[in-house]
């Protein structure tokens, strides 16, 4: 049965790139250490420091399956160790066994989960029994009994003590991110969960004992260094680009909105960092930008001022503070691309360039003409290689790799416009689009969009982009053209994102456009109770069709992610402009 209810309401040369950049409070830098893979949120950390050495390690994964652990002598990078390649590592954390500095390392590769030392060396391995990648590893140090390891995949949270599932828990939805309290006595571990679609809630002894709808989509978390081991405070980004803090206090779950979004970008990543004696938070978006707010610290539900702004062109996925090429604080952040930078003070550039002598500067001049001509010799094999296999007689298929793109579509905003937002980690030269309904389309500013005129007829669309050298992130803006149609479904957008260089291969990516666009905000409602959803018009369908196929069907004309097919199935979309309310339950 299906009911549904509507309310009315009210790789490259490695060397130094100084760029500098000037806004608000703050002279700051850009300097790039190095590059890796493709970066997934969160998977660059620096490991405390050691001892008199101020100089700190830095760690990263890849999507290649690569995690290396590197120093920076002298502006450049020094490899400590280097795993061989692998599945994608989605999650890294730093964890200490033994209570003191963070001193091990943690990364997850689909469903299984190593530990290293500082050194390199592997002392813990474990093959779960998840089906989804694991995507936030928390371990929590419980005194002299060792301590649990608590992974997140999917909707599920599973904690593992020596070696072994000792409890799961299962959301509603898929767990966007955790952080791990423990309670003052040290007897019991509370987890604040990140749910999406449903806001927060606190996890305690595989119960969710809080939760608290917030409707800007928090989708990262970050613990305050300065907070006290019994407080329950950490600030959260969301989809919205807003920042606020979620507290919770004697069984009560609250948050507070810092920073309004106010047409920024989403957060992807957030970091701490210090500089001047004083605590800042910094924040990664979606689009390319890096922001650093001042905290107090006396008084963490103060509004944060904002001290810095970089756009680095492209997502950020972590963004962290540490001394890495100097004895002063720097904040390392990681693009999605795998271009690793530090941002540091105008006047700290200045002096170790000064301090630099003749001999460094000709040795650095010299390795980075070594590295050219090395390039410059792989790239011309490569393509003689290739021409070579072209011209062969012998039966053979050329495959070239797999474009990394990541697309992500937004609801309808005013006027209808649905946003699609493309990102590559080469540059993109043009989009081609087809839909076979009429579309109206918008771009970036950066690019030049043509129409082409149909041959057959006026039902059908075909568009190109073209797209300014270096561009690596684009977005579009696409609506439905108004149609006398009566029939709901979704419209199917074909998208041909075309790189530069050689050889000329495309990714396709496929687009849908819902029916109902505009249902695209997602509320909370008591499920025993839905007779307080006063109906103006209700629709009861009944036959034998599976929970299945009406997931489909709803995904067909719904946008985002509709609940995991169960028994009985319940959720509340609002529309976005009008404020009505659409009720679907299904069994």
């Amino acid at each position: 049965m299906l009911k549904i209810l509507c309310q009315q309401s009210e790789k490259d040369v490695a060397g130094i790139i100084i760029v500098y950049y000037r806004v608000m409070d703050y002279d700051m830098c850009r300097i790039d250490y190095f590059i890796s893979g493709i970066t997934y949120p969160d998977t660059l950390k620096i490991l405390p420091s050691q001892g008199q050495k101020l100089e700190q390690k830095v760690v990263v994964g890849d999507k290649t399956g690569v995690l290396q652990c590197l120093t920076i002598r002298d502006e450049e990078p020094v490899i400590q160790f280097k795993t061989l390649p692998g599945k994608p590592i989605t999650a890294v954390q730093l964890t200490s066994t033994n209570g003191t500095q963070p001193d091990k390392i943690f990364a997850a590769s689909g469903n299984e989960v190593k530990g290293y030392t500082k050194k390199g060396k592997v002392f813990f391995s474990i093959e779960t029994a998840l089906s989804e990648p694991v995507t936030s590893i928390l371990y929590v140090s419980r005194c002299v009994f060792g301590g649990d390891l608590i992974l997140c995949s999917g909707r599920t949270i599973t904690f593992y003590r020596d070696s072994k599932e000792h409890q799961s828990y299962v959301c509603k939805d898929r767990v966007l991110d955790m952080a791990a309290f423990i309670t003052p006595n040290n007897a019991k571990v509370r987890l604040l969960l990140l749910i999406a679609h449903k806001g927060a809630g606190i996890l305690e002894n595989g119960h969710l004992v809080a939760h608290i709808a917030i409707s800007s989509g928090p989708s990262r978390l970050a613990t305050p260094p300065v907070a006290q081991v019994a407080e329950i405070k950490c600030f959260y980004g969301a989809a919205d680009g807003s920042v606020g803090i979620i507290t919770y206090e004697e069984t009560t779950l609250s948050n507070n909105c810092l920073v309004e979004g106010r047409g920024l970008g989403s957060v992807v990543c957030l970091g701490w960092f210090y500089s001047n004696a004083n605590l800042h938070l910094a924040v990664g978006r979606n689009d390319g930008s890096v922001q650093l707010y001042l905290i107090d610290v006396e008084n963490l539900h103060l509004k944060p001022r904002l001290k810095f702004t970089y756009f680095s062109g492209e997502p950020v996925t972590s963004v962290v503070g540490g001394c890495v090429g100097t004895d002063e604080g720097e904040l390392l952040v990681a693009t999605f691309s795998g271009r690793i930078f530090a941002l540091r003070s105008k006047f700290l550039i200045a002096g170790s360039v000064t301090k630099a002598s003749h001999e460094n500067l000709a040795a650095r001049r010299s390795k980075l003409e070594i590295e050219i001509v090395r390039l410059e010799k792989q790239t011309a094999n490569e393509r003689e290689k290739y021409q070579r296999n072209s011209r062969s007689l012998q039966a053979g298929l050329s495959t070239p790799p797999l474009l990394d793109i990541e697309h992500k579509m937004s609801g309808a905003t005013r006027e209808g416009w649905q946003e699609v937002d493309i990102t590559l980690a080469v540059p993109l030269d043009m989009l081609f689009i087809y839909c076979s309904k009429k579309l109206k389309l918008l771009t970036d500013s950066a690019a030049v969009l043509s129409v082409c005129s149909s041959q057959d007829s006026a039902s059908d669309l075909l568009a190109t982009v073209r797209c300014q050298a270096g561009t690596r992130r684009i977005w579009l803006r696409l609506r439905v053209a108004s149609t006398n149609s009566t029939v709901l479904e979704s419209t199917r957008v074909l998208i041909y994102a075309l790189p530069t260089g050689a050889p000329r291969v495309a990714r396709l990516l496929s687009i849908k456009l819902p029916a109902l666009p505009y249902y695209s905000q997602h509320e909370e409602f008591d499920e025993n109770n839905d007779h307080s959803i006063k109906s103006w018009c209700q629709l009861h369908v009944t036959g034998g069709f599976s929970v299945a196929e009406m997931t489909f069907w709803l995904s067909d004309i719904l946008p985002g992610d509709l609940p995991r097919p169960a028994s009985n199935v319940a959720f509340l979309r609002v529309h976005s402009l009008l404020g009505t309310k659409l009720y679907c339950q299904y069994q």
